[in-house]
């Protein structure tokens, strides 16, 4: 027997009893269906519930693919047929953002990018040139930065002609921009070298110094940025610590800044030495670890960072320390110094963490910008309000204006970022779609201001002249805003992570 047959269609409302003349209770409102009896309606009921969909998201997803035609007939009284705008794009936000955690990724597979220490990425496959650009940047001489050098455009003269005919020209790109960056770091070595090895004026006119030849074997004074060993690298920091310590022997207990201004010179030799001490542990995982993958942010947890900055500074003054050197807000209390100096060191670790593991910009950025529509949708009325001020439309019909603007903007970013990942999917095993996924991404792009501008003249009903002035006013405005916004919210996630 049937589930129909089970369960009948009632006569009565089961909510108040009244006689139903359709699918729903004109007394009520309630449905005839019952979703405990059919699991199809319960499944629709949970989703309808939830995100309040029904036959009108496909409608209104349909019409908004055509400037202004949702907006002006939601204006003009035509309501029943779409989703709301609020309502649409919290949809097309949250969906669109949640399928961007999957397929937005940059960082180890950036096209090519080359900074020195590691592998080289060039369209998903790693160049092994070891860590050649801190080497050349470590070399004692100019004869050793030339052997970098040659070694490490050897090897991107191979990756390049290992390239395949008719792979997007990404690849190219990325192999030119390498070249590009070794030579940079040699070049900036050599002359570094010759600069030191330079002899004074006097003395060359006396005839003192030796040929210009014999530069490229003078070697680089001993300091802790070369040491060539972990045991040479403890006997220099202990060779630079000893006047420190015997100096900090001798300054009386009351002298608060010469006590600071001595531990934070013992400080900054720790630093260097641990950086350095970082350096030659991961320069020996990577010579005896051979070809194996490496992940700049796994090595500086293994072995520590070997980033030898000088560290947080603030327009110029001595690097920036929450206990020896904080920033101090004058005429703020305590708490909120406090409070501002330990969200400086967390954003300023954070950051670190976010140089050795990009990925972590990806999701500060993808969680910044829903944050920033969200907030800026408002203004952008406002912009309209103020800038069609003679339009004789109030500030929510200005509001639904927005509202649906973003819903078109979200449904764009939601089809690049599928194309994204059709484009990582798909071009492995054929290359060509590459191609097609750049000319997608692309139209997409250079249609969304089109598509805005479209809208805005069909709405608002203007001449040209008057519509393109107000489009790039309320643009300009707006995007200068948009900018500030995601930036100040990256900043932020970066700063909670």
């Amino acid at each position: 027997m049937s589930e129909a047959q089970d369960h009948p269609t009632p006569t009565h409302c089961e909510n108040c009893a009244a006689p139903l003349q359709g699918h729903y209770c004109h007394q009520c409102g309630q449905s005839i269906v019952n979703p405990l009896r059919h699991a199809g309606h319960a499944l629709e009921e949970v989703f309808e519930s939830f995100w309040h969909l029904d036959g009108r998201i496909f409608r209104t997803v349909r019409d908004l693919l055509s400037p202004g035609r949702v907006a002006l007939n939601y204006l003009r009284g035509h309501r029943v047929r779409y989703v709301p705008p609020l309502r649409l794009f919290v949809i097309l936000s949250v969906l669109t953002f949640f399928i961007a955690q999957f397929t937005v990724h940059f960082g180890e597979d950036d096209g090519g990018s080359y900074k020195g220490n590691g592998p080289m990425v060039i369209d998903g496959k790693k160049v092994r040139l070891g860590r050649t650009g801190e080497r050349i940047e470590n070399a004692r001489s100019v004869s050793e930065v030339e052997s970098e050098r040659a070694q490490a455009l050897k090897e991107l003269e191979k990756a390049r002609a290992a390239i395949p005919v008719g792979l997007p020209g990404g690849a190219q790109v990325g192999i030119a921009a390498g070249i590009k960056q070794v030579n940079a770091i040699a070049d900036k070595r050599v002359a570094e070298l010759r600069e030191r090895a330079r002899p004074d004026a006097a003395a060359e006119a006396a005839g003192i110094v030796a040929p210009a030849q014999e530069e490229e074997n003078a070697a680089l004074p001993a300091t802790i940025e070369n040491a060539d060993s972990l045991a040479e690298l403890e006997a220099l920091r202990d060779e630079r610590l000893k006047p420190l310590q015997a100096e900090r022997a001798g300054i009386a207990a009351g002298n608060a800044t010469a006590l600071a201004r001595n531990a934070n010179a013992i400080r900054d030799i720790n630093r260097r030495a641990g950086c350095r001490a970082a350096q030659l542990q991961i320069d020996h995982a990577v010579d005896t670890e051979g070809a194996l993958k490496r992940k700049a942010a796994t090595d500086a947890q293994t072995y520590g960072d070997g980033e030898c900055n000088e560290g947080l500074t603030f327009f110029g003054n001595a690097p920036w320390d929450a206990e020896t050197n904080p920033v101090v807000m004058a005429g703020a209390p305590e708490f909120f110094n406090r409070w501002l100096n330990k969200q400086i060191g967390r954003g300023y670790a954070n950051f670190k963490r976010a140089t050795q593991d990009p990925s972590l910009y990806e999701h500060a950025a993808l969680s910044a910008v829903p944050s920033a529509l969200f907030l800026l949708v408002p203004m952008f009325a406002l912009l309209l309000k103020l800038t069609y001020l003679g339009s004789g439309r109030g500030y929510l019909e200005h509001l639904v204006v927005a509202l649906y603007s973003h819903a078109y903007l979200c449904l764009s970013l939601l089809a690049m970022f599928l194309m994204f990942g059709l484009d990582a999917w798909i071009s492995p095993h054929w290359s060509g779609f590459g191609w097609v996924a750049g000319i997608v991404e692309a139209g997409l792009w250079l249609w969304m201001p089109i598509y805005l501008l479209l809208m805005q003249k069909r709405v608002y009903g203007n001449g040209w002249l008057v519509t393109l002035l107000r489009y790039l006013v309320v643009g300009g405005c707006y995007f200068f805003m948009l900018a500030f916004a995601v930036g100040f919210l990256m900043i932020a996630s970066l700063v909670r992570m």
